[in-house]
Parts: C-alpha cells; sequence; structure tokens
C-alpha cells in the first residue's frame, strides 16, 4: 500500500538516487526530467561500435555508497575492476604512475625533484593527520582546514615545482579546478581518496546505474518543471508536456543544479538560498574519439599540468577503463579541454573543437591520431562542476546543521557536500531520508 505521492524533480544521480529510495519505502513516486534521458551530468552514447561517456567516466574505489547500490540493484555482473596508470607531462616528457604501487612510483618518478620529494612529505603528513575528516560525511573538519587556497598552501608548505605538477594538476584535472581559488581541503582530500590503485564502471557505461534506478520509478522524461510550490497541506508541481499541467504530491525533492532549483521554487528557505545562490561552476569540454587503431600507451589516463597545456586538463583511455567501450584493436578516448579553453572559444563550432581535441590528443599519445578517426562526440558543459573555493566547506557545513529537515520538500545534489557522483547519490539518499522521517515523526504524532 502507497503511504503518499512523491515528486523528484531531476534525474541526475541524486534524484534517481532519491525517487528509488521512496518507492522502495513505499512512496507511489514519479521522476521528471526535462531531458529526454536520464543522467544528469552522467551521460553515455553509443556511435557506431563506441560506447561513448560524455560526463562522469569512471566509479572510483572510494565510492562505497555507489558500489554498495550497484551491488543492491543486480548490476554486479555488469561491474569491472581496472588497474589504474596515470601519466603527467612534463616538459614533453611523459611521466607514468602506476597508482597499484604507489610508494614506489612516488620515490622512483623522475616527475619530481629529490628535493620535492622530500618537500612532499609533508603533504602526505598533513593528509595523513586529517584522514578521519576526508570522507563524505563530516564537513565540520574539512571545515576547519579551509582556511586557504591551494596555490598558498603549496607556496607555503611545499615550495613552487609542487605547486605546478602537483597542487595545480591534482585540483585541475580532477575537479576542472584553479588552484589560485581552490580551498586545500578539496586537495587533500583528493590525494586520499582519489589517487587510487583501481578504477570501476559499468559495462553499459556509468549511466548504467541511474538508468536502472528510474526502471523502478514512473519516469517522464521531457516533462519541465516549471514551478513547485508547497500549499501547506502538499506540493504543487506545475509541468510543461506539450501544455502546462499541475498535479499534488504529498513531499517533493528538487535534485537539480542551483539556478534551476532556485527558479522553480520561489519558497526556497534562505539558508538553502544562501547554498544555492552562492554556487558558482566551472565548464567543461568532453571530446570523445573513437579510432580505427587502438593507441599502445598503457596509460588509463594523461594528467596535464596547466604549466604544460593551460587548455589541456586531461585524456582518457577509454578502452583502458572497462571491456566493450572499443572494439578489439580500435581504440577511445577523451579530450577534456578547460573552463579558461571553453570561455575564450565560446564562438567556435563544434568541428573547430573537435579539430583541437584532436591536436591534444596527438601531442599526448605522440602520433597522429586524426587519421584514424572514425567517430566523435563534441559536448560543452556550462555548468561541470561546482566551484570549491576557500570558504566553500565552511559554507556547507554550516548548512549541514541548519538544513530544515521537516520541510516538505526537500534538497539533494553535489553542492552541500564534495560534489560528483558518489556525493551527489548519498545527497539523494539522504533527502529521501529526511522525507521519511517528516512521514513517520507525522504518523506517530497523529497515529490512526
Amino acid at each position: 500500500m502507497s503511504i503518499g505521492r512523491a515528486a523528484v524533480i531531476g534525474a541526475g544521480i541524486a534524484g534517481t538516487t532519491a525517487a528509488y529510495r521512496l518507492q522502495q519505502a513505499g512512496f507511489e513516486t514519479t521522476l521528471f526530467e526535462s531531458r529526454d534521458r536520464v543522467g544528469g551530468r552522467i551521460w553515455t552514447v553509443r556511435k557506431g561500435e563506441f560506447l561513448m561517456d560524455l560526463g562522469t567516466a569512471v566509479y572510483l574505489g572510494t565510492y562505497r555508497d555507489a558500489i554498495a547500490l550497484i551491488k543492491e540493484v543486480g548490476l554486479e555482473p555488469e561491474f569491472v575492476v581496472r588497474s589504474a596508470m596515470g601519466a603527467i607531462p612534463r616538459d614533453g616528457v611523459n611521466h607514468y604512475l602506476d597508482y597499484t604501487t604507489p610508494i614506489r612510483t612516488a620515490l622512483g618518478t623522475r616527475l619530481l625533484s629529490p628535493g620535492a620529494k622530500l618537500r612532499g612529505l609533508r603533504l602526505a603528513a598533513d593528509v595523513f593527520a586529517h584522514r578521519r575528516g576526508l570522507g563524505y560525511d563530516s564537513y565540520d573538519q574539512l571545515a576547519e582546514i579551509d582556511t586557504e587556497t591551494v596555490r598558498e598552501y603549496c607556496r607555503r608548505r611545499l615550495n613552487e615545482e609542487l605547486l605546478q605538477w602537483c597542487g595545480r594538476p591534482l585540483v585541475s584535472g580532477t575537479w576542472v579546478a584553479d588552484d589560485a581559488d581552490t580551498s586545500v581541503a578539496l586537495m587533500h582530500w583528493t590525494v586520499r581518496n582519489m589517487l587510487v590503485p583501481n578504477v570501476y564502471n559499468l559495462i553499459s557505461g556509468v549511466v548504467g546505474l541511474p538508468a536502472k534506478l528510474a526502471e523502478y520509478v514512473d519516469l517522464r522524461l521531457g516533462h519541465a518543471v516549471r514551478n513547485v510550490t508547497d500549499n501547506g497541506s502538499s506540493v504543487e508541481i506545475t509541468y510543461d508536456a506539450g501544455g502546462e499541467r499541475t498535479e499534488r504530491f504529498d513531499t517533493g525533492v528538487i535534485a537539480t543544479t542551483a539556478r534551476p532549483a532556485l527558479e522553480i521554487y520561489p519558497q526556497v528557505d534562505e539558508v538553502t538560498r544562501g547554498l544555492y545562490s552562492s554556487t558558482r561552476y566551472r565548464r567543461l569540454g568532453s571530446i570523445c574519439l573513437g579510432l580505427s587503431r587502438r593507441p599502445p600507451d598503457p596509460a588509463t589516463y594523461f594528467l596535464v599540468p596547466p604549466a604544460e597545456d593551460p587548455d589541456t586538463i586531461a585524456v582518457i583511455a577509454d578502452h583502458n577503463k572497462a571491456p566493450g567501450r572499443a572494439p578489439e584493436g580500435k581504440g577511445l578516448l577523451t579530450v577534456l579541454l578547460s573552463h579558461e579553453y571553453l570561455e575564450r572559444t565560446e564562438h567556435l563550432t563544434d568541428e573547430q573543437v573537435l579539430d583541437y581535441a584532436l591536436d591534444r590528443a596527438a601531442r599526448y599519445h605522440g602520433y597522429d591520431v586524426a587519421a584514424d578517426l572514425e567517430e566523435h562526440a563534441v559536448v560543452r558543459w556550462p555548468e561541470s562542476v561546482p566551484t570549491l573555493d576557500r570558504g566553500r566547506f565552511a559554507r556547507i557545513a554550516d548548512y549541514r546543521r541548519r538544513i530544515d529537515r521537516s520541510a516538505r520538500v526537500q534538497f539533494a545534489g553535489d553542492l552541500d557536500r564534495i560534489p560528483g557522483l558518489n556525493g551527489a547519490l548519498v545527497s539523494g539518499q539522504e533527502a529521501a531520508t529526511r522525507v521519511l522521517d517528516r512521514f513517520a515523526a507525522r504518523r506517530v504524532a497523529s497515529p490512526s
């Protein structure tokens, strides 16, 4: 028997997770999505023989919540594990980093001078000292170390070499971030959680999980929500589906990015408004290249320092991260282009951006990949990752302390925590839990 009707707006990983949990708990759940697909910034497409992840690229071993949910919904047969081999170019030379043997790799790499390696022990010591707070659940401890930027920390605590070839590529390559304003707390978190020996994926693509979750609920694609109103006894959802309509629900979860959330829900409380209205995003170019010949390079990805190339943040070898991304003998690369590049090239066509990405791929793989191009996709994300500048973790910690857990309309996404797939997934679960707690409290207060 249904315990009520729930509406979830936004079918990214936060929204699909919240909708799945609410349906599982007994709500009749409707999931609204303005696009013609689920996943949000997770987007997998097939072009010819190639399976391309145009947004989020992998699952990390530290994504415990995502991995648990993959197993819960029966996707474990699709789950694959691959060893991670990174490469960082410096002065035209590629330095390979085998994350399965991190100590040996750190000692043996020529990416850094002996003096820089010695200084790097300070970073290792700081990460170890704060390790208990470098997770997905506690933000008070992250707020405590959110006192300076990556650039300020590296120049104070490390040195210029470590800034250029460690600090800057870590935050630009993983978060599309600028070291000049990014919180050092994010850098410490990244060292702790993202420099891992393995990467995980689904044979059907990263979108396999949100797509599976959406199967359990009433999914309405192409339904753009225009307004959400809490009328005191229910939630009214006004949406466009070939004409404007309004439906009533007992509760709602808004799981969109910041701007649309504020636009569709004018009644938003001041605590949430403060967090969402102060959000900034970084742009990202994701250009997938399906190749007739597989590049021989063993790297899973090239992490490109801004000092080496300010336009390119990474080149991912998708054929090395999961089976089935490209046919045997063929290759699939994804070139990630920086926020700064997209800012100054808005006038360029997709074909021009493609040509530039081909040039960048050739630079790091050492041959003319354009001659092997069979398929491609060009995506320019206007909002890829929320900026976590200095002071942001303090704001997040304050928001999490003051969030209204009794509100009829809850929020989910990657704004109130470490962003990315796992953070958004956990946010969706927490939003669903707050809804369930509210209804449980009402049943206790008003027994039938």
